[in-house]
């Protein structure tokens, strides 16, 4: 009787191993298997999110085709989202810099990117986009066209006559053209005929040539 006592604990050890030992096998199981996630990059990641559906923060920096929530109903693009240069000669004659305005007399942030042009010369839209205003009556800034672009992004033409046929909410294709430069008036009449042109990422002033990459060529 007291020998069969005696084998009841031992079984019960073993079991007591076998038990811990499934255990930690599923641990080491669960580990593996993370670790094949985390290194393959998933096509699909632990949560079962498809990478496409992930959206990359630099899409809004470099004019990725998606427009992110919250960019306020921009227009969406219907060709390639790159912009070009919005004049067909360019002759770029003050950068987005802090300098001295002639103009004026004092010395100021440059908020665009001047092109020197004629007269006549045509306007072209740098991306596509919408038009959101046409405003003809500013002493200060003469006529000066405003369209909504995809991904927060608004770009702005000074100093044009605008197309007749262009108003608020005409749809635009990267290249139409939108206007002719004006006669030199204004804040930069000093300066001559030329395209002032400024570009906005969600509400805010940035460097035109994040966009067209002028000087970087």
């Amino acid at each position: 009787m007291k020998d069969k006592e005696k084998i009841k604990p031992t079984k019960k050890r073993v079991l007591l191993y076998y038990l811990v030992l499934a255990a930690c096998i599923l641990v080491i199981a669960a580990i593996t298997i993370a670790v094949v996630f985390a290194v393959r990059g998933g096509e699909t990641n632990l949560l079962g999110e498809s990478n496409a559906d992930i959206t990359d923060p630099s899409d809004e920096q470099t004019g990725g085709e998606k427009d992110p929530e919250g960019s306020g109903g921009s227009a969406d693009t219907s060709s390639k989202y790159e912009f070009i240069v919005p004049i067909r000669e360019v002759n770029l004659t003050k950068a987005h810099v802090f300098g001295y305005d002639k103009t004026m007399d004092w010395y100021r942030l440059h908020e665009g990117m001047d092109f020197t042009a004629k007269a006549g010369t045509e306007v072209l839209a740098a991306v596509d986009g919408t038009v959101k205003s046409v405003t003809s009556d500013d002493v200060l800034y003469g006529t000066e066209v405003t369209i909504e672009h995809a991904n927060g992004v608004t770009t702005v033409y000074r100093f044009i006559d605008a197309s007749e046929t262009l108003k608020e909410g005409s749809k635009v294709n990267r290249g139409d053209v939108i206007g002719t430069v004006a006669v030199a008036e204004g804040v930069e009449n000093l300066d001559g005929d030329h395209l002032h042109f400024e570009v906005f990422r969600n509400g805010e002033v940035v460097d035109p040539d994040e966009y067209l990459n002028i000087l970087s060529k």
